[in-house]
């Protein structure tokens, strides 16, 4: 990300897409001195360049040269940029990479989190909230009530520990011309492989016709008893939008499991397809929740071995298939 420096503090501050510096509150960067306008200039990633434009009163100095109000000025690394007077604090350009999605804190003690992968609030041993990218390439925020879209600005965390989320996007237009494909979902199926007493539970993602092993996991299991639920309300002929949502106290009780401990076993199989699969973070999408339920909803699914759900549709050893 791009960053700049404060000669005068030694502070150092990473760059928003459009981040405005004045005396408002509100400004991402609070100047101090008074020769500073309450909006003073605002320096905006235009997706190939960082610009910088004034809109103050008194000027903005670039290399000890006053830019014309309003006018702009792409920004290379070590200029000097002083607001208001040429006589007040230098900031210096330390980076001018392109920005990342972050979180910044709002809690102190806690750090910046540049967001690149799926990540667990307030930490991978206890994920309440989880942050992860859509096929469409925005940010979703999933917490014990359901998944929401995130904007920059959004507070995200726990009671006890904030965060505020910025988005890297430049603009609108950035989202439109992404060429990012999503991934279509209907040609995915989770195969499950479980041994006759349940104590292993291998599974296997079927991908473009390719398959991705997965190997065998702890957390396997309870994706298995997601996946029975949804094969269970498909039989019954449940629609697809009420299809397979398992109330999550329940499921705490068939698993002897508090629900700190499925957060954890649902963020590790995200953490692995994300290792084993460049575009798995979109495969998130198909663990949902709502208030005080949580489903798996792949449209393919196949279960061999392990106990039998119902003599009618599933023998030992033979798969079931939803479609």
């Amino acid at each position: 990300m791009a960053m700049m420096l404060n000669e005068a503090t030694g502070n150092s501050v990473l760059l928003q897409p459009q981040h405005i510096f004045g005396r408002h509150p509100t400004a991402a960067t609070q100047l101090t001195n008074l020769e500073a306008s309450r909006t003073h200039a605002v320096i905006i990633w235009d997706g190939e360049y960082w610009i910088l434009q004034d809109t103050s009163s008194n000027g903005t100095f670039i290399n000890g040269k006053r830019l014309k109000k309003g006018h702009k000025i792409l920004l290379e690394k070590g200029d000097a940029i002083q607001f208001g007077n040429i006589h007040t604090e230098n900031w210096f350009i330390k980076e001018l990479t392109p920005p990342e999605s972050i979180l910044l804190p709002l809690t102190l003690g806690l750090e910046t989190i540049h967001l690149s992968a799926i990540t667990a609030l307030p930490s991978e041993d206890s994920p309440e909230v989880s942050i992860y990218p859509s096929a469409q390439g925005q940010w979703l925020c999933e917490t014990s009530e359901g998944t929401v879209i995130l904007k920059t600005g959004d507070c995200v965390g726990t009671a006890e520990f904030q965060w505020r989320f910025v988005d890297a996007k430049a603009s609108i237009e950035t989202d439109i011309l992404s060429d990012k494909k999503p991934l279509l979902f209907d040609d995915i199926c989770f195969i499950f492989d479980v041994s006759q007493n349940e104590e292993h539970v291998s599974l296997t993602l079927t991908l473009d016709e390719t398959p991705i092993d997965l190997g065998e996991r702890n957390h396997h299991y309870v994706l298995l008893l997601l996946a029975r639920k949804s094969l269970e309300d498909s039989k019954l002929g449940v629609s697809d939008i009420e299809r397979g949502w398992l109330d999550k106290d329940l499921l705490c009780g068939m698993l002897g499991q508090s629900e700190n401990h499925i957060n954890i076993h649902i963020y590790r199989f995200r953490k692995q397809l994300s290792a084993l699969y460049p575009d798995a973070e979109q495969l998130s999408t198909l663990i949902e929740r709502r208030t005080g339920e949580i489903r798996f909803s792949p449209r393919e699914i196949e279960i061999f071995g392990g106990l039998t759900i119902d003599p009618t549709i599933q023998q030992q050893g033979k798969p079931i298939r939803l479609n």
